[in-house]
């Protein structure tokens, strides 16, 4: 069964991004990673990952496909 051995995230895991809205640096871990996919007009692949600002509340588009 795993456990945690550190509840602080190793920094190879952690990534860091800047809102555009406030400024602020984000650090951020895959579990604070949104996501949604959908198809666009023409029947196509459509979709973005994101994290949300914690001092705007911002949607920060890490991604977009």
């Amino acid at each position: 069964m795993a456990r945690v051995v550190d509840p602080k995230p190793s920094p190879s895991v952690e990534k860091q991004i800047d809102c555009p809205g406030c400024g602020a640096r984000i650090a951020y871990v895959g579990n604070d990673v949104k996501r949604s996919e959908g198809r666009d007009i023409s029947g196509g692949p459509d979709g973005r990952e994101w994290v949300t600002c914690p001092g705007c509340y911002q949607a920060i588009t890490i991604r977009q496909w």
